[in-house]
């Protein structure tokens, strides 16, 4: 089985600069008893905001990337660097056609948790075939997570990886 576990703190907690204790605390948890092999293979971390759930808001890439490099930080911290490389980690917090490239563009988002946009097939399909050609990772293992998970789930929806912006059918 694999599992997303969805991991983020309230606009108060924001506010209060809690964000990686908050992360901290929550992926310990969460992770109790999940070995490293577990965390890479059966387990994918969406770093989701609960202030940007389906409000609209959405955490500018410089913050994302914060939050994701922390994030890779505990997981290497909790198992070891080579775990927290390859672990999956995604963006959800109200992700949207305007802000999915420069979201990608950052080298710890591995990929995104869509909500609402998903059930806009032009959204959805904008989502899905990013502009690449923003994007500026060059560390080779954040390459090959964002090519692995898109060409996934490109896949799983019957869409070409060729990059043209196609909606996905839908029914």
């Amino acid at each position: 089985m694999n599992v997303v576990l969805c991991i983020g703190e309230t606009e108060e907690e924001y506010e209060l600069s809690l964000v990686d204790s908050i992360c901290e605390s929550q992926l310990k948890k969460a992770l109790v008893g999940v070995s490293a092999d577990q965390v890479v293979n059966d387990v994918t971390i969406a770093y989701e905001p609960v202030w940007a759930i389906g409000t609209g808001k959405v955490a500018t890439p410089e913050i994302a990337q914060s939050v994701h490099a922390a994030i890779r930080d505990i997981i290497g911290t909790m198992y070891d660097a080579e775990t927290a490389d390859r672990t999956r980690i995604l963006y959800g917090g109200s992700v949207a056609p305007d802000s999915i490239d420069g979201l990608m563009e950052c080298p710890d988002i591995d990929g995104a948790l869509v909500g609402g946009a998903s059930l806009d097939a032009e959204k959805f399909g904008r989502i899905i075939n990013f502009d690449s050609t923003v994007q500026q990772v060059d560390e080779p293992e954040a390459k090959k997570r964002k090519r692995d998970f898109f060409k996934d789930l490109l896949e799983k929806f019957g869409m070409s990886s060729s990059g043209a912006n196609t909606a996905p059918k839908l029914g």
